[in-house]
């Protein structure tokens, strides 16, 4: 565990010896002008004092060196899991990035896994310098099993080590064996960043057309089952086994920004405040945006229910949100929106392997 690691960084901290003998000579030099068993009891309390002083002083940056920074910045993110986890400090470079397994906690088929990510030694390509997704391409395996679920969230960026820090949580069927375990990832985004935008409502109409789509995903805080029937979903087909909703029929695909956000539709029917917006061609990206509405007196929500889907064009898949909002409105003026959109820049493909055991 790490806060073992502490413990020898101190337990290997030795004064030079040097140093010592020089202590001891001075005091023996001291205790032949004072005479005195009293005197040389002094003497010795005193050498030793100077030893631990020597001691203590040189403790401070022979235990930081030995500490990994991750450690101090889980430490502080998620004390508990700084206790848990076991480290493992090793790497793999691929396209101008290495990628280190800083830590590990194994509990049965669950893992916790801390890595980082800094641009590899030599390369010119600044690849990392701020916030970085693994773009879903990272599991663990070991002989039998590999992760079937998982989620990883960005830590920090670590300017003064270039590094992103990264949490990455796995499941697997069955319990990892300790002896031979292998962390992989395959993509990652570079150059994340988000931004405030307002969206204007001043467009919104009060009746518009609809389009039967075939969802890529669906959900919110008001379940389907509750939702308004027009609202509800479509059941797929033998063909087609997905769901579809009746979505608004706006703006084309085709008249999309395919690399940034495009407001399609807006409309208010039926007590229901409809937003649909594209994300462009996101299959090498991960632009995605959250929507609040803001009342009158200030207080700020969250849809109730939002569906997913992609519009093909050529070779190009648009991604589309549409986002439903449950409030009775007497005046769209009363109400404003704005949004948190999140965008990524380059998306770099490598192969980044790092094979471990636990002891």
């Amino acid at each position: 565990m790490f806060g073992s690691r502490y413990r020898e960084a101190y337990d290997a901290i030795v004064p030079p010896q040097e140093l010592v003998e020089g202590m001891v000579a001075w005091a023996e030099k001291n205790d032949g002008r004072k005479k005195g068993i009293k005197n040389r009891l002094v003497q010795k309390a005193a050498l030793a004092a100077a030893v631990a002083a020597v001691c203590l002083v040189t403790a401070v940056p022979v235990c930081a060196a030995h500490i990994p920074a991750c450690y101090k910045i889980v430490t502080y993110l998620s004390p508990a899991l700084a206790d848990r986890l076991v480290p493992i400090e090793k790497s793999s470079t691929s396209q101008g990035i290495t990628m280190q397994v800083e830590a590990i906690h194994l509990a049965g088929n669950e893992a916790e896994i801390i890595i980082s990510m800094r641009d590899a030694d030599g390369s010119t390509q600044d690849l990392v310098r701020g916030e970085m997704d693994l773009f879903d391409s990272y599991h663990l395996s070991d002989y039998a099993s590999d992760s079937i679920v998982g989620g990883c969230h960005f830590l920090t960026y670590d300017a003064a080590e270039d590094k992103a820090y990264f949490q990455v949580n796995v499941q697997s069927d069955n319990a990892y064996q300790p002896d031979k375990l292998q962390f992989q990832v395959n993509a990652v985004l570079c150059d994340k960043s988000k931004d405030n935008r307002d969206v204007d409502l001043s467009g919104t109409v009060r009746s518009m057309g609809t389009k039967l789509e075939a969802l890529s995903g669906s959900g919110g805080r008001v379940p389907e089952e509750e939702l308004p029937d027009a609202l509800r979903c479509v059941s797929g087909t033998e063909a087609d086994p997905r769901p579809s909703a009746y979505v608004l029929d706006g703006t084309k695909a085709a008249d999309c920004a395919a690399d940034d956000f495009t407001v399609t539709a807006i409309a208010y029917i039926d007590g229901v405040l409809r937003v649909q917006m594209c994300m462009g061609d996101n299959w090498e990206s991960d632009r995605h945006v959250e929507l609040f509405l803001r009342d009158a007196d200030g207080n700020d929500r969250y849809s109730d229910h939002s569906v997913g889907w992609h519009e093909d064009v050529g070779d190009t898949s648009y991604q589309f949100y549409e986002f439903w909002y449950i409030e009775e409105m007497d005046a769209i003026s009363d109400y404003s929106m704005y949004g948190i959109f999140h965008n990524s820049g380059k998306l770099v493909k490598g192969d980044w392997k790092v094979t471990f055991r636990l002891e």
